[in-house]
């Protein structure tokens, strides 16, 4: 243990050097696997990886492992329920495991794996993963090594934030660009229909992926008819299909004249299921001035889907789409 001692204080009379160089890196996978790196050589550790959360919240899955051998496939561990990564992501508190052999939290991955250190990685109160690292030694991991950890989890959750950031711009990007397509369709370019199929595919596209619809509202019916729909699967619904005011999800944006960002449609009794594999939902409501004439729907199969940036985009085209129902024929 002398020797993973001196490793470690060496590592810690470092970290000045390597704040330096990580500040350095702009490309957020390179900084995360640069940290990995620095992880597994500053405890000596046999293996060190990053777990991260799921979009659901439920589930951590492999994202980057240094050390050993490569496995075929991810592992991937429920939160509260398996293993000591699991754990530590549901207590939100850091572990060091003597002997793995002697925890019953213990889950095998390496079968030579004997000790064990694995720290969350939190941005504020939000938690993002879990850096874990493994020994083949009893005892290799300190209550000492704490500090070093919460030092490397919290360079992890920098990189984390940089790809995040990274990408959020790239999507409103593309939104924007998107948005900046469907006005130049607007005015009577193309056919009503032809504008409405558009918009449908993308929103589908830039938002959840899974399904997006226009409806507009027949007053004298007091109805919703469904105008267009984009689907990345079969559905049981056509264009013309009607339903009530005040049914479903569409029908209570309608009827609130607000938007409607359901995170988990199977806690929300209004839900009406319409489309298969959905697990959340944003209901936008097309309005003129104090009139609601349609509603701009989209489905996703992953809880709490649309963002808030998504939501503005989402209500950005919803803005743009509405003149065109109000200034069309009523629906019959």
């Amino acid at each position: 243990m002398a020797t993973a001692k001196k490793t470690r204080l060496e590592a810690v009379k470092l970290l000045p050097e390597v704040i330096r160089r990580l500040l350095l890196i702009s490309d957020a996978e390179v900084l995360l696997r640069e940290v990995l790196t620095l992880a597994k050589d500053a405890l000596g550790a046999d293996e060190v990886s990053l777990l991260l959360l799921d979009s659901s919240g439920h589930d951590l899955v492999e994202h980057e492992v240094v050390g050993k051998k490569l496995r075929p496939t991810r592992h991937r561990l429920r939160v509260r329920e398996e293993g000591i990564v699991g754990w530590v992501a549901s207590q939100r508190l850091p572990q060091v495991v003597a002997d793995v052999r002697k925890d019953k939290r213990y889950v095998q991955g390496q079968g030579d794996t004997r000790s064990e250190a694995a720290v969350p990685i939190l941005s504020g109160e939000k938690l993002l993963g879990v850096l874990n690292f493994e020994s083949r030694k009893v005892g290799y991991f300190q209550k000492g090594d704490l500090e070093l950890l919460g030092f490397l989890a919290s360079q992890i959750a920098i990189a984390l934030r940089m790809v995040e950031l990274d990408e959020g711009a790239r999507r409103w990007q593309e939104r924007m660009s998107a948005l900046h397509n469907l006005l130049r369709l607007g005015g009577g370019v193309v056919p009503r229909e032809t504008l409405l199929r558009r918009v449908a595919d993308t929103v589908r596209l830039l938002c959840g992926g899974h399904y997006a619809a226009v409806f507009q509202g027949d007053y004298d019916r007091e109805e919703l008819v469904l105008l267009a729909q984009s689907s990345a699967g079969p559905v049981n619904i056509g264009v013309g299909a009607r339903q009530k005011f005040r049914t479903g999800l569409t029908g209570k944006a309608f009827e609130i004249g607000e938007t409607v960002n359901v995170r988990d449609v199977r806690n929300e009794s209004m839900y009406v299921d319409r489309v298969p594999g959905v697990l959340s939902e944003v209901c936008v409501p097309l309005r003129v001035g104090d009139s609601c004439v349609g509603i701009l729907d989209a489905q996703a199969p992953n809880v709490g889907e649309f963002t808030e940036d998504e939501v503005l985009f989402l209500e950005a085209v919803a803005r743009f789409l509405a003149p065109s129902l109000q200034a069309s024929a009523a629906v019959k």
